[in-house]
């Protein structure tokens, strides 16, 4: 007789072979699964954007949503690292699924800015705080490790060793407890985290403060501009488009229609991260704090029973004019390259009757002496005396001809014994800035801006006898040069502001200048090997006021007799 299978058997077959497809997890799998979602919590920043984050016991985990109309290359611009170049990660990311907003994507922590990153370890770790020595990681979690401590908070050149040393580990930091106290001193913390507290000089005020977010606030003065008085004096920034783009952007933050009808005692936001350290107080610096044995060498006076040398630059030349202004037609056109130098040829000249010796590192064969008249039309025929010569054909070249032209003078000079306190490097331009700014600026090596060395393989410079396989250059130098210097350019300064002549209102005297919101340093300054070196920047040609005196011969006589009475003061020859 044949079986026929009840309902009830036929329900039993059924999951038994389920069973053998598809084993059931286990209560310790399911109660692991929930606790992988549990670990992640939810926070809200700005304007109620949320993000998850949390630590599983390995790893720090990150989550964020697109905000409305994000797509790839926007929802990247404000949460990855170095995105413009890996945008495109946002789909890995997301497991190539569009984008939706309100639905979390998660993040590689290490992908992430510094702004989200210091979001997120503030919110996974937030028994974490700010001393007055370094930043307090407090240990909450099992599986937290010495080497992931290090590499989220200290800087890539600060290995876990270190961190277990300063804080004396037992076990070689391998038996971490809840409770334990990580301290990072300040000078080894990521700058990028923005941990460290800040707060601003006044006049400027602290605002509110968002996870990803601070502001300070300045309230307008009778007579201020948005451009003058608060974009150039309080974030640095001083060229023409830096300034008007900043600008616009304060304009609608603040939401003011037009920048000049702003109400006099109107309170402006401007976010934290514009303002120049200047105007900071506790900030994080760039710089690798020296340690006791590397501290900065005291000034030292010149030789005077030796004589000393100018090395001397007129900036631009040859197919590089400089900058540009005015009008041809009217007669008020000016020429950077001609300006600095007819300058440079009175500075010369003037030196030289002091028995100052001058080296220079630029030549227009048909101007010997100063010109009552600048040239009207673009003059070529410059070159750099190297050996062989260089017609100035291209600017970047031209820029590393000088470099070491003027290097391979400092080391002739000391090959001869002559102390490098005797040695002074002095270049001349002509500024391109905001049209309301004025004045005579000093920028000096910002020895933060340095880099380890300069190498170039190119044929037109290893024809060239100047030409050194490469440059390098120490922290400890590094450091020395921007003290002697910026004492120097002090000195420039108060020279000129003694003499009656107009200077900088906010910053004469700078390590660096902005560009395109990032800090950086001309070449020039940033690849020479003389301790004492600045860059002079003789007036604004963007400026009205500037442009017309300098046209002027006498001003431009006047603009060297200060010159050289601030090498005079400098080296007590008065």
């Amino acid at each position: 007789m044949r079986f026929k299978p009840t309902c009830l058997s036929t329900w039993a077959l059924f999951f038994s072979v389920l069973f053998l497809l598809f084993p059931m997890a286990c209560p310790d799998e399911i109660r692991s699964a929930q606790r992988n979602k549990s670990f992640l919590k939810e926070y809200t920043f700005g304007k109620k954007q949320k993000f998850r984050a949390g630590f599983d016991g390995r790893t720090i985990i990150a989550q964020f949503q697109p905000r409305s109309g994000d797509g790839i290359y926007r929802f990247a611009s404000w949460t990855l690292d170095n995105w413009k170049n890996r945008f495109n990660d946002i789909k890995k990311y997301n497991r190539n699924r569009p984008l939706l907003v309100h639905h979390y994507v998660q993040f590689p922590f290490k992908a992430l800015n510094g702004d989200m990153q210091s979001m997120v370890l503030q919110a996974v770790f937030e028994n974490d705080s700010s001393e007055e020595d370094g930043w307090a990681h407090r240990v909450v979690y099992s599986g937290e490790t010495i080497s992931l401590i290090a590499g989220v908070f200290a800087r890539d050149d600060i290995p876990p060793e270190t961190l277990i040393k300063y804080n004396e580990l037992k076990y070689k930091g391998r038996r971490l407890k809840k409770g334990d106290t990580i301290m990072i001193p300040w000078k080894w913390v990521k700058e990028s985290l923005h941990l460290r507290p800040i707060l601003v000089r006044e006049p400027l005020t602290m605002g509110e403060v968002e996870y990803d977010k601070r502001y300070a606030y300045y309230r307008l003065q009778k007579g201020e501009s948005l451009y003058s008085s608060v974009v150039v004096r309080f974030t640095g920034r001083t060229l023409a488009e830096d300034v008007n783009e900043m600008a616009d952007q304060l304009l609608k933050l603040n939401r003011i229609p037009n920048a000049h009808f702003i109400p006099v005692g109107k309170n402006l936001k401007i976010p934290i991260e514009w303002i120049s350290e200047e105007y900071l107080i506790q900030k994080q610096t760039l710089e690798k704090v020296p340690e006791p044995d590397e501290a900065p060498e005291p000034k030292t006076m010149a030789k005077k029973d030796q004589p000393i040398h100018i090395i001397l630059d007129p900036g631009h030349g040859g197919i590089d004019p400089g900058a540009v202004f005015g009008s041809k037609r009217k007669g008020f056109q000016i020429f950077e390259d001609e300006t600095v130098y007819d300058i440079s040829l009175r500075v010369a000249e003037l030196l030289k009757k002091q028995h100052y010796i001058v080296h220079t590192t630029l030549v227009d064969p048909d101007q010997q002496d100063p010109v009552k008249l600048l040239g009207t039309v673009k003059d070529e025929d410059e070159y750099i005396p190297v050996s062989p010569e260089y017609q100035v054909r291209n600017a970047g070249i031209g820029i590393n001809m000088r470099i070491y032209l003027v290097c391979d003078i400092y080391k002739r000079l000391i090959a001869q014994n002559v102390p490098r306190e005797n040695i002074l490097f002095l270049s001349l331009h002509g500024d391109a800035l905001h049209p309301s700014l004025r004045g005579v600026t000093v920028y000096f090596p910002d020895h933060r801006l340095r880099t380890a060395s300069f190498k170039l393989s190119q044929r037109v410079y290893k024809r060239r006898k100047e030409y050194q396989r490469e440059l390098k250059f120490r922290d400890r130098e590094n450091i020395r040069s921007t003290k002697v210097s910026s004492e120097f350019g002090k000195q420039v300064i108060a020279s000129f502001q003694k003499a009656g002549m107009e200077t900088h209102s906010s910053f004469a005297v700078r390590g660096y200048y902005y560009r395109k919101g990032k800090r950086t340093l001309p070449g020039i300054l940033r690849y020479s090997t003389i301790p004492t070196s600045v860059l002079v920047e003789v007036g604004n040609l963007n400026n009205l006021q500037d442009r017309t005196a300098l046209l002027k011969p006498e001003f431009r006589q006047q603009i060297a007799s200060t010159l050289v009475a601030s090498i005079n003061q400098y080296y007590e020859r008065i």
